[in-house]
């Protein structure tokens, strides 16, 4: 009598632990930029260009939200979404912030 092969239980997938995204943080839909310059020209070390020549922001601590907001009113991907305003950033105001959320 032939021996039948004991069938191994399935592996469970492995998940990849997802990172945490928070829509408070300013943000580039990198893949929809046109390369435009337009937040480049407002502030070249708040947004960089990656390897595609796609911008993404580069660090959001060397720019005021005054400038984040200003980019993505500029952007003509509408692809800048610049977040809650950090503490301390002395340009927000509350006209500032409503500008803001047209691009949430």
């Amino acid at each position: 009598m032939a021996e039948e092969a004991a069938a191994a239980p399935a592996a469970a997938p492995i998940e990849e632990e997802e990172a945490d995204v928070s829509f408070d943080d300013p943000y580039i839909d990198t893949f929809l930029c046109t390369s435009c310059n337009e937040c480049i020209g407002i502030n070249p070390q708040m947004f960089g260009y990656d390897g595609n020549k796609q911008a993404f922001v580069a660090d959001a601590s060397k720019g005021t939200f005054d400038e984040l907001v200003r980019a993505a009113e500029k952007c003509p991907a509408r692809c800048i979404h610049p977040g809650k305003p950090r503490a301390g950033d002395a340009t927000v105001n509350d006209d500032l912030v409503a500008r803001a959320a047209a691009y949430h």
